[in-house]
């Protein structure tokens, strides 16, 4: 794992969790015919960025109150203004479960942040719309969002940022389409 846990450019931060891969990437590499060290190495520096990225970012969300979740809906319903996002759809996009964006929305809409309506072309339709106190929290929440992505990103240049991005864009595509399930 080539400077998973990295920072700048002063080399890697020494911590638990990338020894603990690394060691279990060597004695699998023996164990298994199966394992590609290429493969599983991308797919653990995948997996460990996003949760240092994550856990990083979900902090200022959580000074303002909310959690990443939903810092996330607000930021989708500040895409469909007056008219709302229908429930279904704030599913489709947060890729949670039902249950969970009803709970996001319960305590969104109990602190004030979010109010649900009918549709009027279809009453089978809930929709969720942002209140002016949730545009507020937004505007407050995302400049120092921004920053902090841009902070904890600059070890990379734009160039690089680019390249990366287009490879897991078509990373992320070769897996829709492969799409077979595993039998784990």
């Amino acid at each position: 794992m080539r400077n998973a846990a990295g920072s700048g450019s002063s080399g890697p931060v020494k911590d638990k969790r990338e020894h603990h891969y690394l060691d279990r990437m060597r004695h699998h590499s023996r164990h298994y015919r199966e394992f590609h060290w290429p493969s599983v190495e991308l797919l653990i520096n995948l997996f460990y960025t996003y949760d240092v990225l994550h856990t990083r970012l979900a902090r200022g969300a959580e000074r303002k109150g909310v959690s990443t979740a939903a810092f996330n809906v607000l930021m989708i319903l500040s895409r469909y203004g007056e008219g709302g996002c229908p429930m279904h759809e704030l599913g489709e996009l947060l890729l949670v479960s039902r249950a969970n964006v009803t709970g996001l929305i319960d305590s969104l809409e109990r602190h004030g942040f979010v109010e649900r309506a009918q549709s009027a072309e279809d009453k089978r339709v809930r929709l969720v719309r942002m209140t002016d106190a949730g545009a507020k929290l937004l505007e407050k929440i995302l400049p120092r969002h921004y920053g902090e992505v841009r902070d904890a990103l600059k070890g990379l240049s734009v160039k690089e940022k680019s390249d990366l991005s287009r490879l897991l864009t078509k990373l992320r595509h070769g897996v829709q389409s492969n799409g077979k399930a595993s039998d784990l």
